[in-house]
């Protein structure tokens, strides 16, 4: 082969590497595009690292009964979004999926009629046939919450309770909703209040030792009560959130009981307020002043 023959092959191999070079490298910046533009658009303005068709569910109960609280449902459904997660309502129709729907019911009548305490009753079944997981009272708000734990149950899907037997904040697999529901009915005879509810049958399995396989968790270690305000302010002194009591727990329950204690306290954040019903009416705009406040003055949630 002669000199002019064989620098022409060599130039010819040189384009043909170069021309399928820049393929390579055309094809591995559109990959690297497209996998920057799909992480991106996966990504919550939270900051959570979830994808919006892949939240974890916090599940709640409502029925409106009476005057019903529209405007706290609300509030708690805007909270637990920001921390990252689907908020999704259970109602009486969800309970109704339940096999067991028939008996509680028949038990649940003649005990609680068809009011509050009866729709406490039946949200555990709600849970059960709506798959289970994590289910919180409508009142309960997240602080420092473990999103290690939003998908994979604690206790390896045992139903655990994180304010003892107060049922402010629950997990568990479908199996063990179901479980726990029926043991309430069980148990209900057992209650010595004359007013007897759900929490007060989770009570009593709560004192019965281990037999019932629930995990009943510390309520100082997991829960705040209340608006949790470091003393009673006014015009002169302004609202000061107790950012060290804050950073302890996953969630905070600002229930009727703490919110008329945080009332007698001049600790309500709503000053204009100024008798305990009212109060009561007005817990949604208190709970998104007070979880302002929080994250304002303590930089909300310390856990990823």
């Amino acid at each position: 082969m002669s000199i002019a023959s064989l620098t022409s092959l060599i130039n010819r191999r040189k384009k043909k590497l170069l021309r399928n070079a820049s393929i390579q490298t055309i094809l591995l910046a559109s990959l690297l595009m497209l996998t920057y533009y799909a992480t991106k658009s996966e990504m919550r303005t939270t900051g959570r690292r979830t994808t919006s068709e892949d939240l974890p569910i916090m599940h709640t109960f409502y029925e409106k009964v009476r005057e019903g609280e529209d405007d706290l449902l609300e509030a708690w459904k805007a909270e637990w979004a920001i921390a990252g997660f689907e908020p999704k309502v259970l109602t009486l129709e969800d309970a109704k999926k339940h096999r067991f729907f028939p008996r509680m019911e028949m038990f649940a009548k003649p005990e609680f009629g068809t009011g509050y305490n009866a729709m406490c009753l039946y949200r555990w079944l709600a849970m059960a046939a709506s798959g289970g997981g994590w289910m919180c009272d409508y009142d309960t708000f997240p602080t420092n919450f473990p999103m290690s734990e939003a998908r994979n149950l604690p206790s390896n899907g045992k139903l655990t309770s994180f304010e003892l037997h107060v049922p402010s904040l629950l997990s568990g697999t479908a199996e063990q909703w179901s479980i726990i529901a029926e043991k309430l009915i069980q148990v209900m005879h057992k209650v010595k209040e004359e007013k007897k509810s759900d929490m007060h049958a989770f009570e009593v399995l709560s004192l019965e030792g281990n037999k019932h396989q629930v995990d009943f968790r510390v309520a100082k270690l997991n829960m705040r009560e209340g608006f949790l305000y470091k003393k009673a302010f006014s015009s002169d002194l302004p609202r000061e959130v107790d950012c060290e009591a804050m950073a302890i727990g996953r969630a905070v329950h600002l229930a009727h009981r703490y919110t008329h204690e945080a009332f007698d306290r001049g600790m309500f954040p709503l000053p204009r307020v100024k008798d305990y019903d009212t109060a009561l009416h007005h817990r949604g705009e208190a709970a998104r002043v007070f979880m302002a406040d929080w994250r304002d003055q303590c930089g909300g949630s310390n856990v990823k």
